[in-house]
């Protein structure tokens, strides 16, 4: 299905001595209408990340990925400023892409992050994706679902609220662009799992049973 896939700065709040505030970390996501429903971020207790200055901004990244990261951003000038092992990432905090200060969450740690795609830094929210569900659990985070059970967005969404997931992830994108949040979008061609019946894709919702 085509899909649109974002990278994201997020920024800083308590660095935990490795990180200074306002430094930012980067993900990438296909499923930007997530987003609402973001916790934290999940690193590789085992990678190297780097922290790079580019265009006056200092972002995070995997080491092994920061040529092929610079490549989808327009190749810029950079400099690599310093490398951090991922496990000392842990419980660093960072400000909530959509509702700021409000919501301040941290980067956890997880070995389902890989190294295959983005900036292994990875988008976590428990409530839309299994991986997601399971690292969240081991930090107690909840498993905030802002979508109902027809695909509209719910109060826990803030402005979105009301919007089919698919029309909310093109808002959601503008919204990210003007707070300069999005650091670049692409359309691509992705696997996605699909309902046998009705050949739809479907998205994943954690759910009480």
């Amino acid at each position: 299905v085509p899909a649109t896939t974002i990278y994201l700065a997020f920024k800083v709040v308590d660095g935990k001595g490795v990180l200074d505030e306002g430094d930012e970390i980067v993900i990438w996501t296909t499923t930007p209408w997530t987003i609402p429903a973001n916790l934290a971020v999940s690193a590789n207790p085992d990678y190297e990340y780097s922290l790079i200055l580019v265009n006056g901004r200092k972002l995070l990244v995997a080491k092994e990925l920061i040529s092929k990261f610079i490549e989808v951003i327009g190749n810029p000038e950079y400099t690599e400023l310093k490398t951090i092992k991922g496990r000392k990432l842990e419980y660093v905090t960072y400000e909530h892409p959509l509702f700021g200060l409000d919501k301040v969450c941290p980067v956890i740690l997880g070995n389902h992050v890989t190294l295959d795609a983005g900036t292994g830094l990875v988008h976590t929210a428990p409530g839309h994706g299994e991986d997601d569900f399971n690292v969240g659990k081991v930090y107690g985070l909840d498993n905030l679902c802002p979508v109902d059970g027809r695909g509209f967005m719910t109060s826990e969404a803030g402005e979105f609220e009301g919007m089919f997931y698919d029309k909310a992830n093109d808002a959601i994108i503008e919204k990210l662009e003007q707070t300069g949040i999005l650091l670049h979008k692409a359309d691509i061609m992705h696997s996605y799992p699909h309902d046998w019946r009705t050949k739809k894709p479907i998205i994943f919702r954690a759910t009480t049973q």
